[in-house]
């Protein structure tokens, strides 16, 4: 994903707001996401979810399952912008970039025309160029975890070495590496 969005002379990022919310399990699989509340008298409550829950591990392939199903099944109206989302998407970051200015708001509209459809909200759009529907076009901002500076288009790696107070562990290295 990164590879394609560099391709472009004008990158563009958005994600989808509250994506994992917009699935409804099926009423016969909610029986597998259930869980109990403790009440004092040694009674349970039982709750199931209706939604998929972040932090499953099937949640991000039942996203781009639906995700992939929304864009094969959409009309063929912009069959262009339909083609580059199916490429772009990581989890609920789109991050994909266009060749021309006039491009950029073109791109964001279909692409939120498009997810709309699936009663996606496709939310915070950043480029490195200002145009309709882009949020924020200067300063850093936070692309699939790496640090993207809108001005000068450089891509990089955060490089603060975390403060640790205390011994420092193999742990604490070989996360901050």
């Amino acid at each position: 994903i990164l590879d394609r969005f560099r391709l472009y002379p004008i990158g563009l990022s958005a994600d989808i707001e509250k994506a994992f919310l917009q699935l409804t399990i099926a009423p016969e699989h909610r029986e597998f996401l259930r869980f109990f509340y403790p009440l004092e008298d040694n009674r349970e409550i039982v709750y199931r979810h209706c939604r998929v829950v972040f932090g499953v591990c099937s949640s991000p392939f039942l996203l781009a399952a639906s995700l992939n199903h929304l864009l094969e099944h959409s009309s063929l109206e912009c069959t262009e912008i339909i083609s580059k989302l199916k490429h772009s998407f990581y989890v609920d970051n789109c991050v994909s970039g266009v060749f021309t200015e006039q491009e950029v708001g073109n791109f964001i509209s279909s692409a939120k025309a498009v997810l709309r459809k699936g009663c996606f909200n496709l939310s915070n759009c950043e480029s490195n160029v200002n145009g309709p529907g882009v949020s924020k076009c200067t300063g850093d901002t936070d692309l699939l975890g790496i640090i993207w500076n809108l001005d000068t288009l450089r891509c990089s790696e955060i490089n603060e070495i975390p403060q640790n107070k205390g011994n420092t562990a193999n742990r604490t290295i070989l996360s901050f590496v």
